[in-house]
């Protein structure tokens, strides 16, 4: 008899151990998206020129194992594209364990063209359900000679006439 109500406890706790790690997983969250031009965004901004290279930082709570979080960067209000679609290819998708910060660093490819951005960040758990989504917004200035690049067709420095070379900065896409 007392075997037989040691391993009835012994499953119960077995179930309430297996329930608690379920229940950590579906209240994992993200705090607010920040941009920075560091990797801690200590300074927040959300203004950038382009030769900025770009810290997105959101932190991961209320995690215990294993997630993923999914940075992508999105056109918003850029002219001569659609809303909501990828931008220059910018995502990126990093496994974190646990609680904490995730940083994700990119610079904008030459040719981009100015406006507004919107970046999301996603917690996606070990089963690929996503549990939350931050995103925010933020700004690229244009270049330094001011002209507006249109976006199907990028300008290379073998085509910028020659004294626009000279201010500029190659960024690479990460």
């Amino acid at each position: 008899m007392k075997n037989k109500i040691n391993s009835i406890f012994a499953m119960g706790i077995l179930m309430l151990a297996s329930m608690a790690c379920n229940f950590s997983f579906s209240t994992a969250s993200l705090s607010d998206l920040k941009f920075g031009k560091d990797k801690n965004a200590s300074s927040a901004a959300t203004s950038f020129k382009p030769e900025d290279e770009i810290f997105a930082v959101t932190a991961v709570n209320n995690s215990i194992g294993k997630t993923k979080v999914k940075f992508r960067v999105l056109f918003d209000k850029v002219e001569g594209t659609s809303t909501g679609t990828v931008a220059y290819k910018i995502e990126k998708e990093l496994p974190v364990e646990g609680n904490g910060a995730v940083s994700f660093n990119f610079s904008l490819p030459s040719g981009f063209v100015p406006g507004s951005y919107t970046a999301e960040s996603v917690i996606i758990d070990e089963d690929g359900k996503e549990l939350d989504r931050k995103t925010g917004n933020f700004t690229i200035a244009g270049g330094s000679s001011g002209n507006k690049t249109k976006l199907d067709k990028p300008v290379s420095d073998d085509t910028k006439p020659e004294a626009d070379k000279s201010g500029d900065k190659d960024s690479e896409d990460n």
